[in-house]
């Protein structure tokens, strides 16, 4: 997985190759094989320099979401996922902290973890690659960084142009990442590891990170400053409309960066790995995972395409019927609407009534009944329109959600699944709803065990 070769300098070339996959991606045994090569170049006397490296054509695409499911299985407690989690991040702090400089050579893409590991190393470079993409998508799968992403990234680039990198998780080009900060040199393929070493020979790499030198400040305004508080304000706000409450990942990322980008490293890193605990642990980050990554690899595998209009069609217009029903019952259009609002639900047509303004505001726990109302309505008909065939509960989840069925659920047919087709039909008929037969049968399910698992 990781080789070592030490050229007459002393400069180490460490390359990853993970054998029978065609990208790298961070594991536990990835976590082992570098906390390896960490303590022998650590005891190594010849050792100067350190180049990391892929055998690749791109550096490493993120983590391996084979991983989750040993941090969100049944009775793992948020602290003992976080302390799992930690064990990449505590190597990641070893290997910044080795004593000798180290640099990142990336042959292409840097996501999730990837990115965290070369921000953990001393410099960045990267090879001219139009396919190459850097960035922190794990806010798209309802996470944060939890290897030390939300506390060097801001280190290192400033918290005003780290926000928008942690929160919207659209990952940019090498050009951009160059300008933004992430990399200090982008260089032709062929350049890659002689740029490395040329820097190393000239000592342009650092044996320590910026944040482990006394008296370090972040560049640009103090989390503290007027100007900081700002930044927050305007951030917790953006993220209030889009993506909305249901989605706690955003406002976990605010939390972990207004408490970390206070206090020393080692301290930060141990906050950001308890609120990853707190998320990684709860029913959204597993419901979007299941959806927008573990729904589209079976399809694959299947060859289905992901298409399941009449049911998305059917949930769509079934949200919207209870709409307009709850309006005509005496509800004012406007808490429906709000209802739909916090819910992250997409109603075509919205109902119309009173003014938006003019309602009166709502508990949130009156708001929440009234989407889960809508909620139910929607996976009902998309149940009673789905087709029992290989992979189209995938199909009808995420055609649904594009039709305004919300994400975090991970979809009409995973949430009933989640409940149990008793317990939803239960719900349903306490509703005064109509529940067809594929629900009302006790023991049925949409997905097999193993894919909401």
């Amino acid at each position: 997985m990781l080789t070592t070769e030490i050229d007459p300098e002393g400069v180490a070339l460490v390359t990853l190759d993970m054998p029978g996959r065609s990208v790298n991606v961070i594991d536990w045994a990835f976590a082992q094989a570098l906390d390896g090569a960490v303590t022998a170049l650590a005891a190594d006397g010849r050792v100067t320099g350190v180049i990391l490296a892929s055998g690749k054509a791109s550096f490493i695409a993120g983590a391996d979401l084979g991983i989750m499911p040993a941090l969100w299985a049944e009775g793992v407690t948020a602290g003992e996922a976080a302390a799992r989690i930690r064990r990449i991040g505590d190597v990641l702090r070893r290997l910044e902290r080795l004593g000798k400089p180290v640099i990142a050579a990336a042959s292409g893409m840097a996501l999730g973890g990837g990115l965290e590991v070369m921000l953990a190393c001393h410099s960045r470079i990267a090879a001219h690659n139009d396919r190459a993409l850097f960035g922190f998508p794990e806010v798209t799968l309802g996470l944060l960084p939890g290897a030390g992403g939300t506390q060097r990234l801001p280190r290192l680039i400033g918290l005003a142009p780290a926000l928008p990198i942690l929160l919207g998780g659209a990952p940019m080009g090498a050009e951009a990442a160059l300008e933004a900060g992430l990399l200090d040199a982008l260089v032709a393929p062929e350049e890659l590891i002689p740029a490395a070493r040329r820097m190393l020979a000239e000592g342009r790499v650092p044996a320590q990170q910026p944040w482990d030198r006394k008296g370090f400040a972040m560049p640009g305004p103090a989390v503290g400053s007027a100007e900081g508080f700002a930044d927050f304000i305007a951030a917790n706000a953006a993220v209030a409309q889009d993506p909305g409450p249901a989605y706690p990942a955003p406002g976990a990322i605010l939390s972990c960066l207004y408490e970390g980008l206070r206090l020393p490293m080692d301290k930060a890193l141990m906050v950001e790995s308890q609120y990853f605990g707190q998320l990684v642990t709860g029913p959204v980050a597993r419901a979007l995972i299941g959806l927008r990554f573990d729904a589209r690899q079976r399809l694959a595998r299947l060859g289905v395409r992901p298409e399941a209009g009449d049911a998305a069609e059917a949930c769509a217009a079934a949200m919207a019927a209870e709409a307009a029903r709850m309006v005509a019952g005496g509800i004012p259009a406007a808490r429906v609407v709000n209802a739909a609002l916090a819910a992250g639900i997409a109603l075509a047509p919205a109902p119309t009534g009173e003014a938006t303004q003019g309602a009166e505001p709502l508990p949130a726990s009156e708001l929440q009944a009234l989407a889960r109302q809508l909620l139910v309505a929607g996976a009902l008909a998309a149940a009673g329109a789905a087709r029992a065939e290989p992979g189209h509960a995938d199909a009808v989840d995420l055609a649904s959600v594009q039709s305004g069925f919300p994400a975090w659920t991970g979809g009409p047919l995973a949430m009933i699944d989640r409940a149990g087709a008793a317990a939803f039909a239960a719900e349903a008929e306490a509703l005064e709803f109509a529940v067809p037969p594929a629900v009302a049968a006790s023991g049925g399910r949409f997905h097999i065990e193993e894919e909401i698992a």
